[in-house]
């Protein structure tokens, strides 16, 4: 029993280091940018190909092919911050966060074109050697990671404290403003900062790579989450803590993977990152006066607002929002609920009800990170628990839709109560990411708990919506159920704008300006708060509820923090706060694949370019921020 304790103590310091690495270059760039850069896995997986294709095709000696890998990644992290980000310094704090992950949607994309998403076989250069310790053991390629791990970490502290060039960028992390007037180039501060990020991501990739002897390209997000939750768990501001942040993780999961069940590494690490989150939001070695995120002007009281909006609440008010009174969403359903008679393209109607659900779902993302001003990172959860509640009652109990419906969407609302209560102390970026821990915890759920969600083997055979108050009346065809969607989203939406433009919204977008005024006004902010997460759990329940017996079928995959980011990208472009642009984001964007469905393999990366080119020209999102 010590021996297995052992093992997996090493083989989780190996593991560790590679999140370490990932989790400094998540550092260097909040440090110097006050950004959270969601490509940083993009250029992790870039970093593993590029060596793989190198030593595959070029037939170069791993070293060296590794050493290109590097300096290629380091080059596209510095265009990346020159290309995508400096263009948007002026723009809403959420833009450039958004450019990041529409870059990273792009990298992906093309991955899957040039290399295929199939996995493929990393190839070794050596024989695999393993070292015996007792009962415990040690292979080369942990060795191969702990040394270049190491060297990797300790190189780079010593860049930051010994060199001119590495004070500097650790001056502009303290204070921005004093470096530039004292004649430092900060934009090539920020230059260097992301070239640095991107040659840690493309090492970490490598050693990765040689560590689990395959390269795909959807690992840059998995590994990227976990470098980020390193960063956090240490302190995303600190150096040292990076290192024993990624350290404890990898600690944590493998100690949970050998006596719990591999299913539960991820459950564990991600626990563990929403408690520290809770008690201790500047990480195990953060810098308090920073408050662990968002600098001086960002997280967790460093403001009395809840919303990393603020700064460009003065910039909305020039920008004007368009908004349909409720009676409009009503009008709007009225007109949709026409296509079934129009055409009966089983296709035609399929897309557009899922259009129609994804704009019930964007408005519930809408609601709580645009009218409270928690962005929320982790609402797919949400999605989910509405749509295994349906499937769960429904296939399994029978229940009819009249009762299964409310009681999805209700269930649903209490879970989204439950996982707010440990962020009420939260604010700014810290209550962000903890949504974002919530998510993933929520997936992981999903995936594990198989006596009732089945897990990998997905819920099936969801029984077709039947109305008990109409004798029984099955809605099996997809005309059928189009019409059950128009109506639910439709009334869904009108309650819901009539809510924001009543008192109720008022005070909400009150606490997202300023939390401590509305507490000085007497208001029970923490009530309110819950009520938003409530309310937004609610329309994330009745989505997901109404996606389940469209789709017949409940998979995890539908539920991931991937598709989290993208739910809160599609209500940015639409416009924060604004439930119309929300609504009309959500639809649009849910249709624009499947036109482009022509191009397979291209539409991915035409949508990520479309969200930079929105970013770019609208960063208040189409039809205006409220």
């Amino acid at each position: 029993m010590l021996e297995l304790f052992f093992s997996q103590l090493l083989n989780g310091l190996a593991i560790g280091q590679v999140y370490a690495l990932i989790a400094l270059g998540f550092s260097l760039v909040f440090g110097v940018s006050n950004l959270i850069n969601f490509a940083q896995g993009a250029l992790f997986m870039l970093g593993a190909f590029f060596a793989f294709s190198g030593v595959t095709l070029l037939h170069l000696p791993l070293p060296v092919a590794a050493l290109a890998a590097v300096a290629l990644v380091t080059l596209l992290g510095m265009l990346l911050e020159r290309v995508a980000l400096r263009p948007l310094e002026n723009a809403p704090y959420i833009a450039p966060v958004l450019s990041t992950l529409a870059i990273s949607i792009i990298i992906d994309q093309l991955a899957e074109i040039v290399w295929s998403p199939e996995g493929q076989a990393f190839p070794l250069p050596f024989d695999e050697v393993t070292f015996f310790f007792g009962g415990a053991y040690l292979t080369s390629t942990d060795l191969l990671i702990f040394v270049f791990g190491g060297a990797a970490a300790l190189g780079l502290t010593w860049f930051l404290s010994r060199t001119w060039t590495g004070r500097t960028l650790r001056a502009t992390a303290q204070d921005r403003d004093a470096v530039a007037q004292l004649g430092v180039r900060t934009a090539n501060v920020k230059r260097l900062a992301f070239g640095l990020a991107g040659a840690l991501g493309a090492l970490s990739g490598i050693l990765v790579a040689l560590y689990f002897k395959s390269v795909f390209p959807q690992m840059g997000t998995p590994f990227g989450l976990k470098g980020f939750a390193a960063a956090l768990l240490g302190g995303l501001t600190s150096i040292p803590g990076a290192v024993l942040g990624g350290l404890l993780l990898g600690m944590v999961e493998t100690m949970a993977s050998a006596y719990i069940g591999e299913g539960f590494r991820d459950l564990a690490a991600f626990t563990l990152l929403l408690v520290f989150l809770v008690f201790r939001p500047c990480g195990l070695l953060g810098d308090r006066r920073l408050d662990a995120l968002g600098g001086t002007g960002g997280a967790s009281g460093a403001m009395p607002s809840t919303s990393i909006l603020a700064s460009a609440s003065s910039q909305r008010g020039l920008t004007r929002a368009f908004e349909l009174p409720p009676w409009g969403f009503l009008a709007a359903g009225i007109v949709l609920a026409l296509l079934p008679v129009m055409t009966q393209s089983a296709y035609v109607l399929q897309a557009v009800v899922y259009g129609m659900v994804f704009a019930l779902l964007v408005a519930s993302v809408t609601l709580v990170s645009g009218a409270l001003g928690i962005l929320s990172i982790g609402h797919a959860a949400f999605y989910g628990v509405g749509a295994y509640a349906l499937g769960v009652l429904a296939r399994n109990y029978g229940w009819p839709t009249e009762v299964v419906l409310p009681v999805a969407a209700l269930l649903t609302a209490a879970v989204a109560v439950v996982t707010a209560l440990p962020l009420l102390q939260l604010s700014g970026h810290t209550a962000a990411l903890g949504t974002l821990a919530v998510g993933q915890i929520g997936f992981l759920i999903f995936m594990t708990w198989l006596p009732v969600t089945r897990g990998p083997m997905r819920l099936v055979n969801i029984p077709v919506p039947r109305l008990a108050l109409l004798g029984d009346l099955r809605l099996a065809t997809i005309g059928q159920k189009y019409w059950l969607v128009a109506l639910v989203v439709a009334l869904a939406l009108c309650v819901t704008q009539r809510l924001l433009n009543s008192g109720v919204g008022r005070v909400w977008r009150g606490i997202r300006e300023d939390r401590l005024a509305a507490h000085a006004a007497g208001l029970p902010v923490r009530r309110y708060i819950l009520m938003g997460f409530a309310v937004s759990g609610l329309l994330a329940g009745l989505a997901g509820a109404l996606f389940a017996y469209v789709q017949g079928v409940v998979s995890p995959e539908s539920f991931t923090v991937q598709g989290s980011i993208l739910l809160l990208t599609i209500a940015v472009l639409g416009g924060l706060g604004n439930l119309t642009g929300a609504a009309l984001a959500g639809f649009a964007l849910t249709l624009l694949p499947e036109l482009l469905r022509s191009f397979a393999e291209w539409r991915m990366i035409a949508y990520g370019l479309v969200l930079l080119l929105v970013l770019r020209l609208r960063p208040h999102g189409l039809l205006g921020a409220r």
